[in-house]
């Protein structure tokens, strides 16, 4: 019973005494009298959860409970009765549902399965919160709550249908969510309506004299919970409402400095005999009302309430986070404004405690805007006051007023050359608006240099494209548009190909090594060449020739390189009588020149014993005197070559060597 009484919910220490006190006083009461203290009467699996909660049924098929209150109440009397009610967890096998009932018949009423414990009571009114459909009555497929009378809970039978069932919940089809829900019936006697909300959201109304149409003119009527579950269950429970909840006065503002006021707003079956209240600074109260407070300082708090009803129970504690806020110090930006270019104001306000909610701007010339960070509506240049209004999410407010500089927008151009590596790049700017004068430039020169004057000249490190880029800025403060200025540092590279030999009258192509489409080539002298502005002439020679190319980009970068051409009689071979390869760099390989003969078959030599000793068919290749690593003995060796000349034509070639040491 003290249990029931003083349930264990965090309270403060005052509340856990007087607590124990008045269970001990009620249990010595009812030890001497004899005379039970619960203002109800329990049946089936019906049991006390709590001092004012209790579950109607476990979570258990086929079983029943109801929770009576032993005294009747008078109908020619309102009533406003408030209750939080839990339907279980279980949604889809979930059921049956609970129900609020009026009756005269007695205090040990009620039945399992889809009656609700509400079937067949008569005469009755019930106000029935059904989550499971069966067809056979009507049911739609949502949880739903209907009003019926004399026990019938056929939603089709006008004998007992009072009003159409709607859904539990305003826009949700389950109740069934392991919350709990506000439950409150309200009856007026002298309009003889009936109003039922649920989580303060209207589902039913109904106007009927009950006393005389139901109850045969008999105001005295028993009332109290019932709820069942049959071959599907689900934990279904009510408490008589017992909720903590406070609000403030209309218009109060929550800033440093400001006394707040609060309204208490609880919720209670029964009348609120007591309050403690802790604001959340050490400071507490027990009025109903606690006087108007005044905050240290700005920060978060949390507020706490524990109420009391006439019965002796105490709610849970109420814990709300609360926040005192900072004035807003308030700042703005940009100054200068630039016409055609940075006209959006910029919000720097800061607010220690809270967040900023609203912004009003005042232009100065009777128009005002109300965005964060708006674009400023001026047209003309000159000086501009601007006001700015901030207020937080609690109500602080605060303003500062500034006068702006709204300037031209000057626009730019720029100019660079491109560059042979090495030369120095020469840039400059151009003020496209002469009227808006400008005092700054700045050019970045895409490498991470800059330059800061209206002309310049830098030499990059290296060839490539560089995406130059120039703004500047006025005598105003205000930036231009940003340009591109980009330039190309260029190299060039000749390399003519390595020198060769041609047989007298052999068609030879010359081919530049380094190509690129942007350069000239120029090969020089032109003597026996097809075209010497190509990079790949053809040459036909009767004599030794030097060639010189010249590359040349469009910037002027030019570089040089020569290539020489021996010409022989031919096609033949020409092979030398000896050799010393001593690695004194003369003479140290035996060699084949092979005039007019692009392609080898085979270049052979032998030892006067007949061995192979050498095989090649590279050009130009050659022996460098060794076999099979070693070197060879100082001797006379014989040698053969065979290849095709340029005409297609095959011939070969023998002959001996001698190799000197």
């Amino acid at each position: 019973m003290l249990q029931a009484i003083c349930h264990a919910a965090p309270v403060p220490d005052m509340k856990i005494l007087l607590c124990l006190i008045t269970g001990l006083l009620l249990l010595s009461y009812s030890r001497l009298t004899g005379q039970s203290l619960l203002p109800y009467i329990l049946n089936g699996a019906a049991t006390q959860r709590t001092c004012n909660c209790y579950v109607l049924t476990p979570d258990q098929q086929t079983t029943s409970g109801t929770v009576w209150n032993k005294n009747k109440i008078n109908l020619h009397q309102s009533f406003n009765y408030v209750f939080d009610v839990n339907l279980g967890c279980k949604d889809a096998n979930g059921a049956d549902g609970i129900g609020f009932i009026l009756q005269t018949k007695g205090t040990n009423l009620g039945a399992t399965g889809q009656g609700i414990g509400f079937k067949g009571i008569s005469p009755s009114l019930g106000i029935i919160i059904d989550t499971w459909q069966n067809n056979d009555e009507n049911d739609p497929p949502y949880d739903h709550i209907a009003i019926q009378m004399n026990g019938i809970t056929d939603h089709n039978d006008p004998a007992g249908n009072l009003t159409a069932p709607v859904t539990a919940l305003a826009g949700s089809d389950n109740i069934e969510d392991c919350n709990w829900h506000l439950f409150r019936i309200r009856w007026d006697a002298g309009t003889q309506h009936m109003e039922v909300s649920v989580d303060n959201e209207l589902r039913l109304t109904l106007d009927k004299d009950i006393v005389n149409d139901i109850f045969s003119g008999d105001p005295n009527v028993f009332w109290g919970f019932a709820g069942s579950t049959g071959g599907s269950s689900n934990k279904q429970e009510f408490c008589a409402a017992l909720r903590p909840e406070f609000n403030f006065n209309p218009g109060q503002i929550f800033c440093d400095g400001t006394p707040i006021r609060f309204r208490d707003n609880s919720s209670s079956f029964g009348s609120i005999t007591r309050w403690w209240w802790d604001l959340g600074d050490g400071t507490q109260s027990t009025a109903p009302l606690p006087p108007a407070h005044v905050y240290p300082s700005a920060g978060q708090y949390e507020v706490k309430l524990v109420i009391e009803d006439n019965s002796g129970c105490m709610s849970d504690t109420l814990k709300a986070p609360f926040t005192v806020g900072a004035y807003p110090v308030v700042d703005f930006g940009p100054d200068p404004l630039c016409i055609t270019g940075k006209m959006q104001m910029e919000d720097r306000t800061t607010i220690a405690v809270g967040a900023a909610e609203k912004w009003e701007w005042n232009w100065g010339n009777g128009t005002t805007a109300t965005d964060r960070q708006p674009t400023a509506p001026y047209t003309t240049p000159g000086a501009k006051q601007i006001q700015l209004s901030v207020t937080s999410a609690q109500g602080c407010a605060g303003a500062a007023t500034k006068t702006v500089l709204v300037g031209n927008t000057p626009q730019v151009s720029g100019s660079g050359e491109d560059v042979c590596l090495g030369a120095t790049t020469a840039f400059e700017g151009f003020n496209l608006t002469p009227a808006t004068p400008v005092n700054q430039w700045h050019w970045d020169l895409s490498d991470g240099n800059t330059l800061l004057q209206q002309q310049g000249g830098f030499r990059f490190a290296d060839t490539g494209y560089y995406r130059v880029s120039l703004y500047a800025i006025s005598s105003d403060g205000c930036v231009s548009p940003k340009v591109e200025v980009p330039v190309r540092v260029t190299s060039v590279f000749a390399r003519a190909g390595k020198d060769t030999i041609v047989a007298g009258g052999q068609p030879l192509q010359l081919q530049a090594e380094w190509l690129n489409p942007r350069v000239r080539y120029t090969w020089s002298p032109v003597t026996g060449l097809n075209d010497p502005y190509i990079a790949s002439p053809a040459a036909i020679l009767q004599k030794d020739q030097t060639f010189r190319l010249t590359v040349t980009s469009p910037e002027g970068c030019e570089d040089h390189d020569d290539v020489s051409i021996k010409v022989y009689e031919g096609p033949e071979f020409y092979v030398p009588n000896a050799f010393t390869p001593n690695n004194d760099g003369r003479n140290d390989i035996f060699r084949v020149i092979a005039a007019g003969v692009p392609k080898l078959d085979f270049f052979c030599i032998w030892n006067r014993w007949g061995q192979e000793i050498f095989r090649s068919a590279s050009l130009p290749g050659g022996w460098d005197g060794t076999w099979n690593g070693q070197p060879a003995p100082a001797a006379t060796y014989v040698w053969m070559v065979q290849g095709v000349d340029y005409t297609g034509r095959r011939f070969s070639r023998k002959g001996t060597v001698t190799l000197i040491r």
